[in-house]
C-alpha cells in the first residue's frame, strides 16, 4: 500500500465565485469560495437544499456549473473536452448514498467496474480485467475490511457493507480526491462509524483527500479536519469542528433546531 505523503500546506482544489442556477431558476450556489489542501478531511454541512450535493456535482462536473471557476491541480476544469471530463472524474471520484452497485454482480466485480475508464471497449464489454486491476481491487477490498466477501452478490450484503464496496471500487479508479455524497444517510447509527471509520483510512494511510457531506455534527467533530457549512447556496461558516459552538448550530441549521448525535 502506498502513503502518498498528503501536504496540509498544498492547494490541490481552488474554487472561486462558484454559481449554480438551475433552469428552473432555483440559485443552488450563490458565489461559493474556498480551497481544499492536499490530504485534508473536509466536511460540508447544512441541512437539505442547501447546495451540498450540488457542490459536490460540481466539482467533478457531474452537473455543470452556471459561472465560477473551479481549478484542480492548477488546471481549470471548467473548459475541458469530454475525454478530459472522464479523466477528471477518476482523478476525483465519487461514493454516493444509494451505492449505486449493481445487484446481481459480485463484490468483487462491482469493484473491478471502476477500472472500466481505463479498460479497451472489447475487453471490458467481456469483463477482461489485468491481473493488476484483480490485485488492486482485492488490495482495496481488504483496505475496507470486506474481502472475504468477493464472491458475494452484491445485494447480498448490508448497507454499510455495500458501502464500503462503493469505497473500493472508487479507489481503484487511483483518485486523487474522493468525494462522498452523505455517504452514512441511508446506514444505520451502528453502520455509520463503520463506513466513516474506513474512509478516514482511506484518508489517512493513502493520503487521499476527503470531501465528504454529512448532516450529524457528532460525525463531524470526530472526523473533520476542516468544515464548511453551506445555508442557503452561499458558505456560512468555515473552519475547525471545535469552532462549531451552539450558536454556531443555531445560525446554520436555524434557532429550535436540535442536534442528534450518533454515539
Amino acid at each position: 500500500m502506498i502513503n502518498r505523503n498528503p501536504n496540509s500546506n498544498e492547494t490541490l482544489l481552488s474554487i472561486k465565485d462558484l454559481v449554480k442556477t438551475y433552469p428552473n431558476g432555483t440559485q443552488a450556489l450563490k458565489e461559493v469560495s474556498f480551497e481544499v489542501r492536499r490530504g485534508e478531511f473536509l466536511v460540508v454541512i447544512g441541512l437539505s437544499g442547501s447546495g451540498k450535493s450540488t457542490l459536490l456535482r460540481c466539482l467533478n462536473r457531474l452537473n455543470d456549473p452556471t459561472s465560477g471557476e473551479i481549478t484542480f491541480n492548477g488546471k481549470s476544469t471548467l473548459d475541458l473536452k469530454p475525454a478530459e471530463v472522464r479523466n477528471l472524474r477518476k482523478k476525483v471520484a465519487m461514493i454516493f448514498q444509494h451505492f449505486n452497485l449493481v445487484p446481481r454482480h459480485t463484490v468483487l466485480s462491482n469493484v473491478l467496474m471502476g477500472r472500466l475508464g481505463d479498460t479497451p471497449s472489447l475487453k471490458s464489454l467481456f469483463g477482461m480485467f489485468s491481473a493488476p486491476d484483480y490485485q488492486k481491487a482485492r488490495e482495496y477490498l481488504n483496505l475496507v475490511g470486506i474481502a472475504e466477501k468477493e464472491k458475494m452478490r452484491a445485494d447480498q450484503l448490508s448497507g454499510g457493507q455495500q458501502q464500503r464496496v462503493a469505497i473500493a471500487r472508487a479507489l481503484t479508479q487511483q483518485p486523487e480526491i474522493l468525494l462522498a455524497d452523505e455517504p452514512v444517510a441511508s446506514l444505520d447509527p451502528a453502520t455509520c462509524h463503520t463506513v466513516m471509520d474506513y474512509l478516514k483510512k482511506v484518508n489517512q494511510e493513502l493520503g487521499i483527500t476527503i470531501i465528504c457531506n454529512l448532516h450529524f455534527l457528532s460525525l463531524v467533530r470526530q472526523y473533520a479536519t476542516r468544515v464548511i457549512a453551506l445555508k442557503a447556496g452561499e458558505i456560512v461558516f468555515e473552519g475547525s469542528p471545535t469552532e462549531i459552538t451552539d450558536d454556531w448550530f443555531a445560525r446554520i441549521y436555524g434557532h429550535g433546531a436540535r442536534e442528534v448525535h450518533i454515539n
